[in-house]
């Protein structure tokens, strides 16, 4: 809502805070970040004429934008749920502080009326403001089970494991060492393939191909 112009909409947003970012397709549905305005879920049974089903955004008072969207392909507890991650990047103003970005469960059983049951933040991060770039990035978009890696910035890789909604925990790690020519970690993207190896790809250099054990 707000950018059909020609249609008589009216943004109620200021500059580019509003814009997609990263949409993810499960069957009919989109999953679409909206950057500062959080998350949309569209209807696309019909891809030339999109429909919006519902949204959800916590910036403010949270003040980071949201990357993804990520719908996890099978029922938790007899739950539908997507995992939702802000990337740690600019920062929206006149926001409460906050150390650094971080991770959402949102249920979407009723998907027009999406609600937040849980979030997750590293304990190792200090409570202070950090610099962008420290928290979270992105989860895995290939969900293969409960434990989804997430590329964490500053912060490597991090295993998170959503088998129970309301208390997400971190289960596996990794935090390579700093590339040359970088001041710090960049873990910016994670996939995995068919074996279960993860490639976590850092942001300014290298690849690390790891194995959960």
């Amino acid at each position: 809502p707000g950018q059909h112009l020609a249609g008589g909409e009216q943004p109620a947003w200021r500059g580019a805070a509003h814009k997609c970012h990263h949409p993810l397709r499960y069957g009919n549905r989109l999953y679409t970040s909206y950057w500062h305005g959080g998350f949309v879920i569209l209807d696309i049974d019909d891809m030339s004429k999109p429909k919006f089903v519902s949204g959800l955004d916590w910036s403010p008072p949270f003040p980071w934008p949201t990357h993804t969207a990520l719908r996890i392909p099978f029922k938790i507890r007899n739950r539908d749920f997507l995992v939702v991650s802000d990337e740690d990047v600019v920062r929206l103003p006149d926001c409460p502080t906050h150390n650094s970005a971080f991770l959402w469960l949102v249920d979407i059983t009723d998907e027009k009326h999406p609600a937040v049951v849980s979030s997750f933040q590293l304990e190792d991060i200090p409570p202070e403001q950090q610099p962008y770039a420290t928290g979270c990035h992105q989860p895995c978009e290939k969900v293969t089970g409960t434990e989804i890696p997430v590329a964490w910035f500053a912060h490597g890789l991090r295993i998170i494991d959503i088998a129970n909604p309301h208390a997400m925990k971190e289960v596996a790690w990794f935090v390579p060492d700093v590339p040359q020519g970088s001041e710090r970690v960049q873990s910016n993207d994670v996939t995995v393939d068919d074996r279960g190896l993860m490639y976590l790809l850092d942001r300014v250099r290298g690849l690390h191909i790891l194995e959960r054990i």
